[in-house]
């Protein structure tokens, strides 16, 4: 039997009834993932500006590791050993959509679940969603991402191709878990959640305040935001009454270039700027409170300390530590840690990049090594290996010793579905790499394209991602243009080009540049060819517009095609022909809400509000939280004389999106037509004050004029 620390029996004396009890243990375990973090860029590391009030008070009440590394500067490998505790080298997913986590590695939540926890898990973006393995061991997984492709009242709210990965706020990854945790809290079962929020990434875009509170550190913003996101969640858990029993740890995936070493983002070099990482870990009973670790420690440390807290055999394969002896002031050393990038290979085709952090020294193989002394040198800025030929020998084996120790079998990426695969090269991957099966064995190669080369190409890449984000599609075709001349047969280039095209209303130029000859055998995004459509359409060629994405809809199964096909058809008067494309639609992707919603009108059009309410009720069990569904349900309601039920319809509309004017309106005129003028009053005074000049505060206005006369 395993050896208990001084502190994991410290824990399960006072939250067990007592070693050998068969009482499960009570502690909750809450895991936080902030996507594209740096540590360096939250208030309690030291950052100036960036205001992180809810990190700031785990810190204090926690302890906070100063030194902490990912093993990857990439979502998915990165997740994948937070969520086992190994290294890459030994779990086997190497980059984001290629591979899938296997079913013969032990997840947390499936240890912690065979130990009597409940599970439940929300993620925020792509690379971590159940199709490659991040759902297993959790009774709840919710990796529903569509609601950010378009706001409430039905307008797209992203350009028109996928630059960036498919993604959803932290409030609504909260509010995907809000009703297990309430469920939860009834039980006197402990329970496991990993919330991964995905705002720090790319693209960076704070709601409200944030975006004006740090309009010139839009990345500040985003972090701030989430840090609120946190802070809500964590106050919810408090509310329950479970928070002073839950274990909350805080850490992040990756970090953020921003210009270090010439990199804008991440995933291109394996440099300290998107190694290092926050982790906080916030102990029930303020054990450990306010304690600075400032040894070396990784991502893959966090499972084997949880299993120690919580007195849980660690299964052998787990690689990293328990750092439980930290937290209680044992002093540490610098252990050898390993990371790696091996994103430039498997999507473009350039070198790979191993890390080895040994001591104060840190190497980098790939094809142009490198070595820092990072006691002296922590922004690595002063290359060594000429320096000092006997210490980068020395680190050349030892990394070699620990591939050979760590290692486990060879790493195979998972066969893509046409769908998968084109996504991934509208992103940016697979652009110079094979797109067959892929096999990485651990071995220091030699030679390659190192990866510093191509990364100019890549901020070029960002720079035109964040232009067309932002809808100056002329700016970004100055972008465009340049990674066309660079790649032009990359699905990703190519995609970025026809939407500035298109964006600047160049819908001609667009088509002729979508039909020339390429070398690749070329699909468009089903964003472009839509987009697209609706620019013909636009211009008076309706027949060629339809045509084009029927047949487009009809070869791929498209339901935003199909959908839009449907607006196509009810403009020429084509109602049948509307109802079943919108069929159609549904037949794709019966998650497609707009396409939900449209039919029920239809069917109530039609004058069958039986069938009409059956599909209200289906959008509404499909997204309970979407405030479009619960605007035009109770708009649904009102017309067919159900006031109060409508009335609170349009109310939670508002507790859903605070800024849905039409809601505001309609509970307005509610008020209005029951004679409520105080309540009216009231609804008005909240629309004027976020849109005192839209249609809806003028229609509000003259609703409540109108009840002016009558009483006069």
């Amino acid at each position: 039997m395993k050896k208990r620390s001084f502190l994991a029996v410290l824990v399960s004396g006072l939250l067990l009834s007592g070693c050998g009890s068969d009482q499960p243990p009570r502690w909750n375990v809450v895991l936080v993932t902030f996507d594209t973090t740096r540590a360096d860029y939250l208030e309690p590391y030291g950052h100036p500006r960036t205001r992180t009030p809810t990190l700031q008070g785990l810190a204090e009440q926690g302890a906070l590791f100063e030194q902490a590394f990912s093993v990857a500067p990439i979502t998915a490998p990165s997740h994948a050993s937070i969520l086992t505790g190994r290294y890459p080298i030994a779990h086997g997913v190497r980059d984001n959509g290629l591979f899938v986590l296997g079913d013969g590695e032990s997840t947390l939540a499936e240890i912690l679940g065979s130990n009597g926890y409940a599970t439940a898990g929300a993620i925020g973006a792509f690379p971590v969603i159940s199709r490659f393995g991040f759902d297993q061991g959790f009774d709840l997984f919710d990796d529903e991402l569509t609601g950010h492709l378009e706001d409430y009242t039905g307008d797209r709210v992203i350009p028109k191709t996928r630059m960036f990965f498919d993604e959803r706020r932290a409030g609504q990854v909260n509010e995907a878990v809000l009703p297990w945790l309430g469920e939860q809290s009834r039980t006197e079962q402990p329970f496991f959640l990993w919330l991964h929020y995905f705002d720090p990434h790319q693209p960076f875009e704070p709601p409200a305040p944030f975006d004006q509170q740090y309009a010139d550190d839009l990345y500040a913003g985003e972090i701030a935001y989430t840090d609120q996101a946190l802070g809500r969640l964590l106050a919810h858990l408090d509310e329950l009454g479970e928070l002073e029993r839950t274990l909350v740890i805080m850490t992040a995936d990756h970090g953020e270039g921003l210009g270090e070493h010439g990199e804008l983002t991440h995933a291109v070099l394996a440099y300290n700027s998107t190694l290092r990482v926050p982790l906080i870990m916030r102990l029930p009973d303020g054990l450990a409170a306010g304690k600075r670790v400032t040894e070396r420690v990784g991502t893959v440390d966090i499972v084997p300390t949880v299993l120690d807290l919580l007195d849980i055999e660690m299964p052998a394969e787990v690689q990293g530590r328990s750092l439980a002896p930290l937290l209680r002031g044992e002093p540490g050393e610098w252990r050898q840690y390993y990371a790696e990038n091996l994103s430039p290979h498997l999507s473009h085709g350039w070198g790979k990049l191993r890390v080895l952090f040994d001591g104060d020294y840190k190497y980098i193989h790939g094809p142009r090594p490198e070595l820092y002394d990072l006691s002296n040198d922590p922004n690595e800025l002063d290359d060594l290996l000429a320096a000092l030929p006997d210490e980068s020998a020395r680190m050349h084996e030892e990394l070699g010793f620990f591939l050979e120790d760590y290692a486990g079998a060879v790493s195979v990426s998972t066969p893509l579905d046409d769908d998968t695969l084109r996504r991934l090269q509208s992103l940016g991957y697979l652009q110079g790499g094979s797109t067959s099966e892929v096999t990485v064995t651990e071995a220091l190669e030699e030679g390659g394209v190192p990866p510093h080369r191509h990364v100019s190409l890549i901020n070029d890449m960002s720079a035109a991602k964040h232009l067309l984000w932002s809808r100056r599609y002329s700016d970004a075709e100055i972008y465009t243009r340049k990674l066309i001349e660079a790649s032009p047969d990359s699905p990703n280039h190519v995609e970025m080009h026809l939407a500035a095209l298109l964006g600047s209303g160049r819908s001609d130029e667009a088509w002729q540049f979508l039909l020339q000859p390429r070398e690749i055998d070329y699909r468009p995004a089903d964003e472009i060819v839509t987009a697209l459509a609706l620019a013909r359409f636009a211009q008076g060629l309706r027949i060629e517009a339809r045509d084009m994405l029927e047949e487009h809809a009809r070869g791929h199964c498209v339901a935003q095609a199909w959908w839009t096909l449907a607006g196509f058809e009810g403009a020429m008067g084509n109602v049948d022909a509307a109802i079943a494309a919108l069929d159609a639609a549904l037949e794709c992707d019966p998650l497609h809400l707009r396409a939900r919603i449209d039919r029920a009108i239809a069917f109530d059009q039609l004058g069958d509000p039986g069938s009409a309410e059956s599909q209200f009720l289906r959008a509404l069990h499909d997204a309970p939280f979407e405030p479009r569904v619960t605007y035009n349900y109770a708009t649904f309601l009102h017309a067919q004389g159900r006031v109060e039920e409508a009335r609170e319809l349009f109310e939670r509309t508002i507790v859903l999106a605070p800024d849905y004017h039409r809601a505001l309106l309609a509970l307005v005129i509610l008020s209005v037509d029951e004679g409520q003028r105080p309540e009216a009053e009231s609804w008005l005074a909240k629309l004027l004050a976020q849109a005192p000049h839209g249609p809806e505060a003028s229609a509000a206005r003259a609703a409540l004029g109108a009840l002016s006369e009558s009483d006069g």
